[in-house]
């Protein structure tokens, strides 16, 4: 499967104060863009086997773009239908745009549907404020019929993006709990927001929180009530006899192209160490190559004795934002992937 990011938009109603796009230039991308962007995808997912592509519609609030994303699902289904190619759609959005019209889209589309919620009233509000400055969670709430609907219409679960930052942290667990117990979302991906140096104190009380996400996540499996806690993904890949942490695959199997055309690996280093290029020109395959190699070079990483099963140092695009080497890596995220290697040995037999 081959995956493309289209940054529809850089317009959000909402100022969260830990987005990785930071200060918006409230650019819509040009339709001409779009479509460029997606003919490079095309041409690659062709060369895939299985000849599936999957298109994130991200922004800002990508929703404010309705229109625009109407028509680019227009034009990809047919040239998907022409080039026999198998398309998945999945949008991110804050939840705080939703009428009767955008859910019939969402539903007849089949689009899968990323809603960004960090827990709580109080933990929610804590960053994803209006311009205003006033917490959106209640906004959210006042669209959760639609969300039910899209779930018993679909069949598809919502996956609920919950993101851990320095001041929201030591609630991990609770917010979790929240989004499961309470909201009933059967989904819950947990990401922490690695813009920011961490403390050891402050990853030792994240690693806690770690693992009491991972005790409540078994005894709901055990009692017949099991949710998907997306870091549990990443956790089962060190049960593996072996895993290649090299290259990534971006350029390769994913891009994310931003409003003005420029092409990057992924979402996590939107700076100019993490341009491949853009929708005019094509690739850099200089930087691809080096991507690449970046498993065959003499590091630090390489004489971890945990190198083969790191999930951290297999986030190029993550290490090159944070130290603009290419064979560096986020100190923050090694401390902890050590915790999260902890967490797999004491649990492994009760996660299977």
């Amino acid at each position: 499967m081959y995956t493309i990011t289209l940054e529809v938009n850089q317009i959000c109603n909402l100022r969260c104060d830990y987005c990785y796009l930071g200060e918006k230039t409230n650019q819509i991308m040009p339709e001409e863009i779009a479509c460029k962007g997606l003919e490079i995808a095309f041409l690659n997912v062709e060369k895939h086997k299985d000849k599936r592509l999957w298109v994130d519609f991200v922004g800002g609030e990508a929703l404010i773009s309705f229109a625009l994303l109407q028509k680019l699902v227009e034009y990809i289904e047919e040239e998907a239908a022409k080039r026999t190619i198998a398309v998945s759609y999945s949008i991110t959005t804050n939840g705080t745009i939703m009428n009767n019209e955008v859910l019939e889209w969402l539903v007849n589309n089949r689009v899968h549907l990323k809603l960004s919620i960090d827990g709580t009233m109080e933990t929610h509000d804590r960053n994803r404020k209006t311009k205003h400055g006033i917490g959106s969670y209640r906004n959210i709430m006042q669209n959760i019929s639609y969300f039910r609907e899209y779930e018993e219409r679909t069949k598809q679960y919502i996956q609920v993006a919950h993101v851990v930052t320095q001041n929201n942290y030591w609630e991990a667990f609770k917010s979790v709990k929240h989004l499961v117990e309470d909201l009933h979302f059967s989904i819950v991906d947990s990401s922490i927001d690695v813009t920011h140096r961490w403390t050891v104190e402050q990853l030792d009380k994240l690693g806690q929180e770690w693992e009491n996400i991972l005790c409540y996540y078994i005894k709901k499996k055990e009692n017949g009530q099991a949710f998907l806690w997306a870091p549990i993904l990443d956790l089962k890949k060190y049960g593996e006899e072996y895993v290649n942490s090299g290259f990534c695959g971006v350029g390769l199997i994913q891009i994310y192209v931003k409003t003005d055309g420029g092409i990057y690996g992924c979402a996590a280093n939107l700076e100019s160490s993490g341009c491949l290029g853009d929708v005019e020109k094509g690739f850099s395959v200089r930087k691809i190559k080096e991507y690449r190699e970046l498993a065959n070079q003499s590091n630090a990483c390489l004489k971890c004795n945990i190198h083969a099963k790191c999930q951290s140092c297999k986030c190029i695009m993550n290490n090159l934002s944070y130290s603009n080497q290419i064979n560096g890596y986020n100190p923050d995220m090694c401390y902890f992937e050590k915790k999260k290697i902890t967490l797999w040995n004491k649990y492994d037999k009760k996660i299977g």
